[in-house]
């Protein structure tokens, strides 16, 4: 077998991802930490990276070629012990912090929250809408067509149109969050089916006429994680409190939707075949293997590290160029983008880039675990926040990662300032 550090790091994650789920070591605590994301999140990165690199799924030239992937497989490891050794120091620390619900935390708050702040997924639709004709009218309804119109005009949208873009961008932030407190009010009062279908036709047709399948983890990844979170603190409180059956259906949606639209995207026609073919898809991450191996076939003999300028989104000169020969060669948006590693791996060097890890994911948990001390409904959005910035760093690059953070605690702040959250 090739790169089997691939295939460690996988199991490395795996019994993580097993020890929260029976919270050992979390006495009275609930199981859905940011370490619980990131666990199960590399954990499939991990597990497509060895699948791929044996030519056990999706057997490509590029997979059977590579040169590169042994080390990327040996760093990844390396990076998964350390950030997992920051996670188990967070909890040594606060071993003895158990789960204080507030007062005023519960359904007929959840309830009122979430109906004062449904506007915002309203105004977002209808700019999604104006959005979707907009393409469609041009289009038609060939989402492979859709996409290829977004990659080509991208570069030359009107003043008004990219205005639209970015007011829709903003206003996104300002829905997920609402969907975080739609998974929160499920959690607690069961699943209706029926409602969640509704909400997710309000949710997609901004991110819907990109052309892409943003649509589908916007909306239920903040609400499968504010599910299971406010879940495991439900059964702290009701030991008999059972999950609802209709969630295994919740979680299964998003895996065939995203299948489904990938065949769309190639412009196939949806069948069992392409349904087959494009499901192995699920491993497909690639994020750090394709990007990290032409970042280290790119790099001078000598270089200057960037020391935080990757990171904060300025980039390094040595990683302007790598980016540059990456857009000759490769299209940007039809390729996966990079994980949290090339940008640290050239800010601060291999070892930095471990003592960084160790920091930033020791400071998540250590922030998460603190919020359990008194577990408002404000605190629990940022455990949320938390969650989602650790999910994401196996998709998303440093920059992005610490962008969508900082965007999202904005808008934490300024939700909770425009609802009773600030008092909660």
């Amino acid at each position: 077998m090739e790169n089997i550090d691939f295939l460690y790091s996988f199991i490395l994650c795996v019994v993580f991802a097993i020890a929260n789920f029976l919270k050992l070591g979390m006495r009275n605590k609930t199981y859905v930490l940011p370490s619980t994301f990131f666990a199960l999140m590399w954990g499939l990165t991990s597990l497509g990276g060895f699948l791929y690199s044996n030519l056990l799924v999706g057997v490509t030239d590029y997979y059977n070629g590579a040169d590169y992937l042994q080390e990327i497989s040996s760093y990844q490891l390396m990076i998964l012990i350390v950030v997992f050794s920051a996670f188990l120091l967070a909890r040594f620390k606060r071993k003895k912090v158990a789960v204080e619900v507030t007062a005023n935390f519960g359904n007929a708050d959840i309830v009122s929250i979430r109906r004062k702040m449904r506007w915002v997924l309203y105004l977002f639709f209808a700019i999604g809408m104006y959005r979707l004709v907009s393409v469609v009218s041009v289009t038609g309804w060939d989402y492979s067509a859709m996409r290829s119109y977004y990659i080509d005009s991208r570069s030359h949208f009107s003043f008004f149109d990219s205005n639209v873009i970015r007011i829709g961008s903003y206003l996104c932030q300002f829905a997920v969050f609402y969907i975080c407190i739609l998974g929160m009010e499920t959690a607690l009062q069961g699943i209706r089916l029926k409602k969640i279908i509704r909400e997710f036709l309000l949710f997609i047709p901004f991110q819907m006429s990109f052309g892409g399948r943003l649509f589908i983890l916007s909306f239920f990844v903040p609400f499968i994680f504010s599910y299971l979170l406010t879940y495991s603190i439900a059964v702290i409180r009701d030991k008999d409190k059972k999950i609802d059956r209709k969630f295994l259906l919740v979680l299964a949606s998003p895996i065939i939707m995203l299948v489904v639209v990938q065949i769309l995207k190639m412009n196939e026609t949806i069948n069992m075949k392409t349904i087959e073919a494009y499901s192995s898809e699920i491993f497909y991450t690639s994020t750090s293997y394709i990007h990290m191996n032409e970042l280290w076939g790119s790099l001078p003999p000598e270089y200057s590290l960037g020391y935080g300028l990757n990171c904060l989104g300025i980039g390094s000169s040595v990683y302007n160029h790598i980016i540059e020969m990456w857009n000759v060669v490769y299209n940007p948006a039809s390729v996966c983008v990079p994980s949290m590693i090339p940008q640290v791996f050239l800010d601060f060097g291999k070892c930095g880039s471990l003592v960084f890890f160790f920091i930033v994911f020791y400071m998540i948990e250590e922030k998460a675990i603190a919020c359990l001390k008194n577990l408002t409904t404000r605190n629990m959005l940022l455990i949320i926040l938390l969650c989602q910035t650790t999910y994401q760093t196996a998709s998303s690059s440093a920059f992005d990662c610490l962008r969508a953070f900082i965007v999202g605690y904005i808008t934490l702040v300024l939700f909770a300032h425009m609802t009773q959250l600030k008092s909660l």
